[in-house]
């Protein structure tokens, strides 16, 4: 298997069948070769893991890993990665907010560099363009949330927490064995987990809109990055994310 997508997937029903219509369309004119689309359904009570099921009598590349409860979005792709067989893994979100014409770039990308391991999306990096932005507060939280995250980890990158990260299946196994973080962080704690492993990491810049529904809660969503980053530092000093072997 060529290329596995993880979409994790939580009360989606509206969202997510417009973002499967649309990889398929894109794949029909940009085959990527072997290839699946793994929802994994995080527990989801408006008929999402239905609309999947429904969708995939028509599209046999679409698979449907069903969690039996809410488990939040960082075990939903962590059990996507474990489930997923392509020879590179992209994790990327339900409501479809990066164009997909990255996905044949980052594929182009790693068959010209052997020596990437994974490579993140990023809204901030050169060439990123955002089509629909999200609100001013949510945009000031984040670049608050980045600031702070280099200054713990003393790295230079543009974007942590965009959910669109593709990887090379030997470097996701060993990732995701040593990520902890359910919810808020995941994403955050991938990029962490990477670097502290010695995976090679590079940022590309991608396509994106803001499709979210959500209300900025400034005191609630500033509580969490403080506490999720004193975890990771946490983990970090009590060797969590140590031991093993990379490769």
């Amino acid at each position: 298997m060529r290329l596995s997508l993880v979409i994790p997937a939580f009360n989606e029903r509206k969202r997510l069948p417009r973002t499967l219509n649309s990889l398929f369309s894109y794949f029909e004119s940009h085959p990527p070769g072997n290839f699946e689309i793994l929802v994994v359904d995080d527990g989801s009570r408006d008929g999402t893991a239905e609309a999947v099921e429904e969708l995939g009598k028509s599209h046999l590349q679409l698979r449907l890993l069903r969690l039996g409860s809410n488990m939040g979005r960082g075990v939903a792709v962590r059990e996507g990665i474990r489930a997923a067989s392509g020879e590179l893994v992209l994790e990327t979100d339900a409501d479809g907010s990066v164009r997909e014409e990255a996905i044949m770039r980052f594929v182009e990308f790693f068959d010209a560099h052997p020596d990437v391991d994974v490579l993140i999306g990023s809204r901030n990096a050169a060439g990123a363009e955002i089509l629909t932005a999200q609100p001013f507060l949510r945009v000031f939280l984040g670049y608050v949330f980045l600031a702070l995250a280099n200054l713990f980890f003393g790295w230079d990158i543009a974007d942590y927490t965009l959910g669109f990260k593709m990887f090379r299946r030997r470097a996701a196994e060993d990732i995701f064995r040593h990520q902890f973080d359910s919810a808020y962080l995941a994403e955050a704690e991938i990029v962490f987990v990477a670097r502290r492993r010695g995976w090679a990491l590079r940022e590309l810049p991608v396509m994106w809109t803001d499709y979210r529904d959500s209300r900025v809660r400034p005191g609630r969503d500033s509580w969490r990055s403080a506490v999720g980053l004193a975890k990771m530092l946490w983990r970090a000093r009590r060797g969590d994310y140590d031991g093993g072997r990379r490769r």
